[in-house]
């Protein structure tokens, strides 16, 4: 399920009455979008802000991994956002419009193979458009992956061309060369696009909201297109060959079976993978994350009953047989010796 979740912000100016601001925050697999968006979430000031997260997946990882103040959340249906256009983001964003508490900023993450300009569409070609404003449109790129073949995706190309602003992530991952190519192939995808540098998603709020980058304008030709054609812009998940793995177990984790998973199993197709585990070997809730080559697992507490919950996103991935292997992964069941256990009836 996708889920609103109302935070405040960092210091900002007072905003506008010309509609409820919205900053779209876009970006490949495994860029940083979801940091960035807690770094969103961490700031408490007078702004009240709404966050809508969109994830490509049947288990609502990111909403487990976002800091979150207030417990006000509404759920959503899931789904890649841009495919699921007309109904769950309108619908989401009346949501907030008609909250007694009034909001004063909607901040949308799509999923990482999301296309924008569908989202885009949605808010100047219905009747949002009288209702809010499009302020920017942010794509997060991870400076030490991406490139100009980026996974040979569309989206993620398109993801540049439709953004306000990349943010440059990463970069402590990056060569110096590195970050110079990508800046002038991204200069010549989308020329005179704003470019910021992070590490981690920092960067001050004030660089990315209420910053008016979007151009309605601009859109204006297209919008009779995209009204004649909008099955056109669903079908990109299907030309890509994206899809999806989920897992579940109310067991843990073999750590040794785990590891081994991925290092010697773990398919090559896989662009990216999150998730909750939960190891036998111990008492912590482990948060892992994969993006590339590249995983990280961080140890924190158990906020709720122990249990695994893990995506995998990718190209033409085997589902049962990645299901089969994460099964091959889990600890035995321990059952008690009946012959040591007094009065049983057999």
């Amino acid at each position: 399920m996708t889920r609103l979740n109302f935070t405040l912000s960092d210091a900002m100016p007072s905003l506008p009455k010309s509609g409820m601001p919205v900053t779209i925050i876009t970006g490949f697999l495994g860029s940083g979008k979801t940091t960035l968006l807690n770094q969103i979430l961490q700031n408490k000031d007078n702004l009240k802000i709404a966050v809508l997260v969109n994830e490509f997946g049947d288990i609502n990882i990111d909403e487990q991994l976002l800091i979150s103040v207030d417990s006000d959340m509404i759920e959503l249906d899931n789904g890649c956002i841009c495919c699921t256009i007309n109904d769950s983001l309108v619908n989401s964003v009346y949501q907030v419009l008609e909250r007694e508490e009034k909001v004063d900023y909607l901040v949308i993450e799509t999923t990482g193979l999301a296309d924008p300009f569908p989202i885009i569409m949605t808010f100047l070609s219905t009747e949002l458009k009288f209702l809010t404003r499009l302020d920017a449109i942010i794509t997060v790129v991870d400076a030490a992956a991406f490139d100009a073949k980026h996974f040979d995706s569309d989206a993620a190309l398109r993801q540049i061309r439709y953004g306000d602003m990349v943010i440059l992530n990463k970069i402590d991952l990056a060569t110096n060369d590195k970050i110079s190519e990508l800046k002038a192939f991204i200069e010549d995808t989308k020329p005179g696009i704003r470019i910021l540098e992070s590490e981690h998603g920092k960067v001050p709020l004030p660089l990315i909201l209420d910053i008016g980058l979007t151009q309605a304008d601009n859109y204006q030709a297209k919008i009779s297109e995209f009204r004649r054609n909008k099955s056109a812009f669903n079908n990109h998940l299907e030309t890509d060959g994206f899809n999806f793995v989920s897992f579940e177990s109310d067991r843990p984790f073999e750590m040794e079976k785990f590891e081994h998973f991925l290092s010697e199993q773990m398919p090559n197709n896989v662009f990216r993978a999150k998730g909750i585990l939960w190891f036998q070997e111990s008492l912590a809730r482990h948060i892992f994350q994969l993006s590339g080559l590249r995983y990280d697992l961080q140890a924190d507490d158990w906020t709720s009953q122990p249990k695994n919950e893990l995506v995998l996103i990718g190209r033409n991935l085997d589902e049962s047989l990645i299901k089969q292997q994460l099964n091959d992964c889990l600890a035995g069941l321990i059952l008690p010796n009946k012959f040591s256990l007094p009065n049983l009836p057999w």
